[in-house]
């Protein structure tokens, strides 16, 4: 299974991906992003909010 990981470090905080997926996407209490814990994570709502993100620092990773 993939699951989609934030590069903090290259974020600029747009809240694309916050727009496109909430139930994945979401701010925390210091205004990162954080990525809701899921079983499954489809590969298409992943690819569409990585194909989105203008700091391209959305990726997946196999886990």
């Amino acid at each position: 299974m993939k699951k989609p990981f934030v590069d903090l470090s290259e974020c600029t905080l747009c809240g694309i991906c916050t727009e496109l997926w909430p139930k994945v996407f979401g701010m925390n209490d210091a205004g990162f992003v954080e990525i809701a814990d899921m079983e499954h994570y489809p590969e298409d709502r992943i690819r569409d909010v990585i194909k989105h993100c203008p700091a391209d620092c959305i990726h997946c990773e196999e886990i």
